[in-house]
């Protein structure tokens, strides 16, 4: 499912399954204007956000490398189970993806939608 809002974020969900109460997350992309200026320092308070804040997708989260050269940071679940965890990667400032690597992420409903809304605010 694509969706816009009136800010220009774009958003992809792709899902295992979903109902009422929880979805089983594949990947969301979300995904907001260029930005222009300095992107590192965007980067860097995008990732604190996410690491501090988005404490409710199979663990915690923990900051697994910066990359300067192509403006892109990527954040891993802090202990995989049975093969599973979270990758997050940001881009350029205006990108953040969320995947389960190894299986879909179990997200409560309420959680999946604070992700979605974390995410937009970031890239906005």
């Amino acid at each position: 499912m694509d969706s816009e809002d009136r800010q220009d974020v774009h958003i992809n969900e792709e899902f295992e399954a979903e109902d009422t109460l929880a979805v089983r997350l594949k990947k969301l992309r979300v995904e907001g204007a260029p930005r222009t200026g300095p992107i590192r320092e965007v980067l860097e308070r995008q990732a604190r956000a996410i690491v501090k804040d988005v404490d409710y997708l199979d663990g915690e989260l923990a900051l697994i490398e910066v990359d300067g050269g192509a403006n892109a940071v990527q954040i891993r679940s802090k202990k995989p189970a049975e093969g599973k965890f979270v990758e997050v990667i940001l881009r350029g400032g205006n990108s953040i993806s969320v995947e389960g690597r190894g299986g879909a992420v179990h997200v409560a409903r309420e959680n999946y939608e604070k992700l979605k809304e974390t995410l937009k605010g970031l890239v906005e």
